[in-house]
């Protein structure tokens, strides 16, 4: 019986030998049928849009890669503009500027010179009714009043104090 096991014993050695070549294979098929269907690690843009390969070694850019790029540029956002700077004292009329829609009206006054409080008023000009934007009693004072009626304007102030004023366009 001893010579019956060692022939049964190499006979399974060589059929364990040959499986292996077998389980081998299957898993290299099996790996490249899983490459082949998951696109074997490409983008979806790569597998669409094949890039040829440049000549002289340099880097091809595909048509995508550009229009993302120019894609990826931030529109500029409108700058607010300063359409109206005037000061002095006393009563006054502007010059007319035109405001596209919400604008600024920044101003200061000083009544030192007068010697106590003052009246500081703005108002929309052309009109006696027309919009009173500002009406400050004071001996000084500065601030921005925000305003959303756009269009061309012009300004009437009436002060007995020195005065700054500015009309910002705000986008």
């Amino acid at each position: 019986m001893a010579l019956q096991d060692g022939v049964d014993g190499a006979e399974s050695r060589s059929r364990r030998r040959r499986r292996w070549p077998w389980i081998t294979g299957g898993i290299v098929v099996g790996l490249i049928v899983i490459g082949t269907v998951t696109g074997g690690g490409k983008k979806d843009g790569d597998a669409k849009n094949p890039t040829p390969s440049s000549a002289a070694g340099e880097p091809s850019k595909s048509a995508d890669s550009s229009k993302s790029v120019s894609a990826a540029k931030p529109k500029a956002k409108p700058v607010a503009e300063t359409v109206l700077s005037e000061s002095g004292s006393g009563i006054k009329s502007t010059a007319k500027f035109k405001v596209d829609g919400d604008w600024d009206l920044r101003y200061s006054y000083d009544c030192s010179a007068f010697g106590m409080q003052g009246n500081f008023i703005v108002q929309e000009g052309g009109s006696p009714l027309g919009a009173l934007y500002l009406n400050e009693l004071g001996k000084s004072g500065a601030d921005v009043t925000h305003l959303h009626d756009g269009g061309t304007r012009f300004l009437e102030i009436n002060s007995t104090c020195s005065w700054k004023i500015s009309v910002i366009d705000v986008p």
